[in-house]
């Protein structure tokens, strides 16, 4: 049977999207180019209320390649192995922080449009690993813009200000939450999700994300040629 699916639906690459000669869900190249924060530097705190955040990866290539493929290629398939890096970022720095796995939702309109949640996704995911359920706890109340076509911080967090509720306070109440969600820019989007959770009566909110912010990169540095084939590979 393995081999019959393999034939019809190849392995390939979760990050760049090419097709993998040995078994593996990760191709040597990009494996070698993750751009994975060093552990101990992978916390950061988001929104007023300093949440602390996990991040497993800077926000670049071949990571940057795999979130758009995933969110705007429909290949939900990739938080599988998506999933892997933002469990190992909560286990190095939030161990210990939170009892139970939550997610930020999109809104029903986005859930639409991509036929899936890939930060629903990610965490279900992530939380397996645990042998635990994520628990959709969070609703987005308002389709607000998109956070990506703003770049003012203070435009972003008022962009989300308010955008999510949560239905049954009852089932948050007195509980410490991990909130995961694929990237983290400003942190203003994450720390809105968390600011309705601990409102609601969480007793404490952590965050998990796959990636966030950029490496510092020389003015002559070029990108890898790879980039350009994984780009054009990556809604394969």
């Amino acid at each position: 049977m393995t081999i019959i699916l393999d034939l019809l639906f190849p392995p390939r690459c979760a990050f760049c999207g090419r097709l993998l000669d040995a078994s593996g869900d990760v191709c040597g190249e990009c494996e070698e180019a993750l751009p994975l924060r060093a552990e101990g530097k992978i916390l950061r705190t988001v929104g007023e209320n300093q949440y602390p955040c996990a991040v497993a990866a800077y926000y670049d290539h071949p990571v940057s390649t795999g979130i758009k493929a995933l969110k705007f290629g429909k290949k939900s398939w990739r938080t599988k192995v998506f999933a892997r890096y933002v469990a190992r970022a909560a286990e190095d720095t939030l161990s210990g922080r939170f009892d139970a796995v939550t997610f930020v939702p999109v809104s029903w309109r986005r859930n639409f449009s991509r036929g899936f949640d890939q930060a629903r996704l990610l965490a279900a995911e992530t939380a397996k690993l645990w042998g635990v359920k994520a628990e959709p706890t969070l609703r987005k109340v308002r389709h607000n813009r998109a956070q990506s076509s703003i770049i003012s911080s203070a435009q972003r967090a008022s962009n989300v200000k308010d955008a999510y509720a949560v239905p049954h306070p009852d089932r948050v109440r007195g509980r410490r939450f991990l909130l995961i969600d694929d990237v983290c820019t400003t942190g203003s989007t994450i720390s809105a999700a968390a600011d309705a959770l601990m409102a609601a009566g969480a007793a404490g909110v952590v965050c998990a994300v796959l990636a966030g912010g950029h490496r510092r990169r020389h003015s002559t540095e070029k990108p890898p040629e790879s980039r350009k084939i994984c780009e054009r590979k990556c809604r394969e």
